[in-house]
């Protein structure tokens, strides 16, 4: 990773750890009295407590997004088992005879091929039996005994899935923010390090100074291998 290159491949973590770097690089210069470098730092602790904000609504985001769909999950639960007592009743109406008009006209496939539709797919069957219901062909013990619970697994199914998709939309305003936070770190990264660049060639100094002020690149000294500053020691257990 470039000391200004943060892209859609950075890992989120990583880009909050390059700026940082930065930021407290340039903050140890200004406690020993470079004020001209340590005022550069404003700029990146601004950037941070962007990216602090940021993975708060990122870290809720997800969550809603794991929530809805665990709701969608038990609303399709609940729909089969509305669906399942209003065959079986129906079953127990017309005395087992699966060949009765009446049990054709409401299930016209069989209960395991709509409870194992998702639930996006078996509510478009629960509306039309839930129409059939209501028809002056079906008994009214059954209308009484399941239109209700059926239209509530039909409303609770629609919110469910209305919800899921209303988490998506949030989780990706979330991704485009993530997104100009990138971009932006990037600008933020290439000013300073333009400003550090003027601050050397002012005062004499090479590539080497400013390099210390990015993780990503510690020149070596003669004789020595350069490693990359971005690989610290573990830390302590």
């Amino acid at each position: 990773m470039g000391r200004r290159d943060l892209s859609d491949r950075t890992a989120w973590d990583d880009g909050h750890g390059a700026v940082a770097y930065t930021a407290d690089a340039l903050a140890l210069a200004g406690e020993d009295g470079d004020k001209a470098v340590g005022a550069l730092a404003h700029a990146a602790e601004k950037l941070l407590a962007r990216w602090e904000a940021l993975d708060t609504d990122r870290r809720a985001r997800r969550r809603a997004v794991g929530k809805s769909h665990a709701l969608v999950r038990r609303r399709d639960v609940q729909a089969d088992s509305v669906a399942t007592d209003l065959h079986n009743d129906t079953l127990g109406h017309v005395k087992q005879d699966r060949s009765a008009a009446l049990f054709i006209r409401l299930f016209p496939a069989t209960l395991s091929v709509v409870v194992r539709l998702s639930l996006e797919s078996e509510l478009p069957v629960l509306r039309a039996l839930a129409h059939k219901l209501a028809e002056d062909e079906t008994p009214a013990a059954l209308k009484k005994a399941h239109t209700k619970p059926l239209a509530e697994a039909i409303d609770r199914g629609e919110s469910a899935i209305r919800g899921r998709e209303e988490a998506f939309a949030a989780a990706g305003r979330v991704s485009a923010k993530i997104a100009s936070w990138r971009e932006d770190a990037n600008a933020v990264l290439l000013g300073i390090e333009g400003a550090l660049k003027q601050i050397a060639a002012e005062r004499k100094l090479g590539t080497e100074w400013v390099d210390t002020f990015f993780p990503t690149v510690e020149r070596g000294k003669k004789g020595k291998k350069s490693k990359k500053a971005n690989q610290p020691e573990a830390a302590p257990q």
